[in-house]
């Protein structure tokens, strides 16, 4: 399996080549107007415009099928927070994860994030709670996240 260093790699390079040959055929548009040259630019620009909406859209498009065909994530998750850890329940699992097991966390405007890896979070809407609540699970998070 690639890693992820030289996939982001492979990405930027292709939106490099992508993105030169569009522009390169837009400058033969307007430079060269011969036949032969027009449709093969045009055909070049056109690829260009749908590969990089493609690029834009699919990812999106792929979360909402996942998510539309994921039973476990369209479901509501009550969440137990304890000096132990955080326990997570809905109608198909049941989670308990001691403080141990997380390395880091953070906080957004609306959101705790929770890190278990340094590349992965498991989010909490800071809606969930009451205000009261927000600054107590922030205390909770101080006390048993040590951040390396």
């Amino acid at each position: 399996m690639a890693k992820p260093a030289q996939m982001a790699a492979v990405r930027w390079a292709s939106y490099f080549l992508v993105a030169g040959g569009s522009l390169t055929s837009l400058l033969i548009l307007l430079l060269d107007r011969r036949a032969e040259t027009t449709t093969t630019a045009v055909f070049t620009v056109i690829f260009g415009i749908l590969w990089f909406a493609y690029m834009l859209l699919a990812p999106r498009l792929s979360a909402r099928r996942q998510f539309g065909n994921n039973p476990i994530a369209q479901s509501p998750i009550t969440l137990d927070v304890s000096e132990h850890g955080l326990e997570f329940h809905n109608p198909h699992a049941e989670s308990k994860v001691e403080w141990s097991a997380y390395v880091a966390w953070g906080e957004a405007k609306s959101v705790f994030m929770i890190m278990p890896q340094p590349r992965e979070y498991v989010a909490i809407p800071k809606r969930a709670f009451s205000e009261g609540q927000v600054s107590e699970f922030r205390d909770m998070l101080r006390r048993n996240i040590v951040t390396k």
